[in-house]
């Protein structure tokens, strides 16, 4: 009997070891299982690089190029008798609205970044004044003027995104050369000294001013502007007074509506 014991706890010792050995085998994976984890979302698969923002990426996938379009809408000046008051200053407050005339217009603008662009634009505008819209002011002139006007302009966008979100704003300035050619009429004999000297036609501007921009669709936008000229004389009605302080200005008021020409060359 002594050598069946043996035998017995060998033959046992044989049954056990499969079963532990698998148990051993087993274990790792059930943990590695418990253990897994999704990839994160919040990195692009094959790197690490961090996702845009939101408005980082708008203005990454804003279309750049070309905005054809043209412009109708109302021209103003600001000179010594189209205005309100007897001592004449720059002021959009002190307009004659009854004088309000006619703007016209076509524009080229090219897009070369997000926040930039250039605009070309030519522009006739009809201005006129009269001293018997002024109240206290017994001069009794009146002039008309015809402007023809080229600008090139540089404008300022508001980093509203791409034409996904369809309103936009913007400032610009620039420099303009315009023609014009004053009708002045005087009583007779004119009430009050004034220098109805020899001017040059063709004249410089600074015209600066803000807009705005909706987005019909990816083509078609629409807009208004308002753009104050700065000029460097005082003869805009045809003359000027002795005392006469400040140069003449101008201003348009316009609706814009242009189509857009993607540039597939650049994108910022």
């Amino acid at each position: 009997m002594k050598p069946f014991f043996p035998l017995c706890f060998g033959l046992l010792l044989f049954l056990l070891m499969p079963l532990e050995g698998e148990s051993q085998s087993r274990s790792p994976v059930y943990n590695t299982r418990s253990s897994f984890q999704p990839p994160s979302q919040s990195r692009p698969p094959g790197g690490t690089r961090r996702p845009l923002t939101p408005s980082r990426r708008a203005l990454s996938l804003l279309d750049l190029g070309w905005e054809i379009g043209g412009n109708i809408g109302t021209s103003h000046s600001l000179t010594d008798v189209s205005g309100n008051s007897v001592d004449q200053r720059p002021s959009f407050l002190n307009t004659q609205w009854s004088t309000t005339s006619i703007n016209l217009g076509g524009f080229a603008r090219y897009r070369f970044h997000p926040l930039f662009a250039v605009k070309t634009s030519l522009n006739y505008g009809r201005v006129h004044g009269a001293d018997s819209l002024a109240e206290g002011r017994t001069r009794d002139f009146y002039f008309d003027n015809n402007i023809i006007e080229l600008a090139l302009i540089y404008e300022v966008h508001l980093p509203t995104g791409s034409f996904n979100f369809p309103f936009g704003v913007y400032g610009f300035v620039g420099l303009a050369g315009f023609y014009h050619n004053p009708n002045l009429t005087v009583p007779n004999p004119p009430p009050h000294d004034f220098t109805e000297d020899d001017f040059s036609r063709f004249q410089p501007a600074i015209p600066m001013g803000i807009g705005v921009n909706y987005a019909i669709n990816r083509e078609w936008k629409i807009g208004y502007e308002v753009g104050w000229r700065k000029t460097f004389f005082d003869y805009l009605d045809g003359f000027t007074r002795p005392w006469s302080r400040g140069s003449d200005s101008y201003y348009f008021g316009t609706v814009k509506i242009s189509y857009f020409l993607e540039d597939t060359r650049r994108r910022w």
